[in-house]
Order: C-alpha cells, then structure tokens, then sequence
C-alpha cells in the first residue's frame, strides 16, 4: 500500500489541464448546451401540465431537472478553478447563480412547481443570450490572430 492513499485523486482534472485546448467556440457550446436543457425543461413542463400523474411525465420532469443540475455543476466547478479567467466579480455573481439552480432545482423535484421550471428556463435562455453576444471589448478584429477562436466562455479555465 502506498503512504498517501490520497495520491492518485484529482488525476482526471491533472490530465485535462495538460491536454489541448478546446476546438471550437466555447461561448457558442456553452449557450447551446444551457438552451438545450432550457428546451428539455419546457418540454417535460407542457407535458406535466397535460398529465401531472403520468409515471412517465414525472420520470421525463426529474430528467429534465437533473440535466439542467449537472450542466450548472459543471459550470460551478470551471467557476471555482482559480485559474479561471474570467473576472472574480462575475465569478462569484455566477457561482451564486448556480447555488440558486441546486436550492430551486431540489425543491422542483420534490414538488411539481411551475414557477420554479419556470424561472430554471428563464436563467438558462438569458445566461445563453449573453453568451451568444460578442463582447464589446472583444471583437473578433482586436483580437490577436491566435486567440480568435478561443473566446471566454463560462468553462474556460486554462
């Protein structure tokens, strides 16, 4: 047994950091991703208003939820990495964002509340708005050649 059973935590997110950068623009896969589980939100929403006792709306409904949840999980840990770039001011504006989407998305799966889907698609479509928008300060001219196709998007941590 080696001394630190400890030793081999965290390899997965050692390896990420040595790996390339992401391809593509991060910004845009970060708005579909949050309007992709803002449009599973909606459905399992109008299905529950049709058949709130249907087994399979309630199945669809927690499904629906928790994938909303695991998308803001994975935003709350590239938010906490301190290598992140973005500002610590909107960080820490976000990663109480996120806190809200854990309290509200808990308390809609116990309970079929539509205000609360309501509000978990209203923040998905508004946090992917701003990021479908180029940012004033950087437009794609003012950027060097290099740097381009790599914008700040909420994941972005190296």
């Amino acid at each position: 047994m080696s001394p630190n059973p400890y030793q081999n935590v965290n390899v997965y997110n050692k390896n990420q950091k040595t790996a390339a950068p992401p391809m593509g623009n991060s910004r845009a896969t970060d708005a579909r991703a949050l309007l992709t589980c803002a449009g599973k939100l909606d459905e399992a929403k109008t299905l529950m208003i049709g058949d709130p006792k249907s087994k399979e709306n309630i199945k669809l409904y927690g499904e629906a939820i928790r994938f909303n949840q695991r998308l803001w999980t994975i935003f709350q840990v590239a938010l906490s990495d301190p290598e992140n770039p973005l500002p610590e001011d909107l960080r820490a504006i976000l990663l109480g964002l996120s806190s809200y989407i854990d309290r509200t998305s808990f308390r809609a799966v116990g309970k079929y509340q539509p205000e609360l889907i309501d509000s978990l698609i209203s923040i998905d479509r508004i946090i992917a708005a701003g990021l479908s928008k180029t940012p004033k300060n950087e437009s794609a001219e003012s950027l060097p050649v290099d740097m381009r196709d790599i914008p700040i998007s909420l994941m972005t941590s190296a």
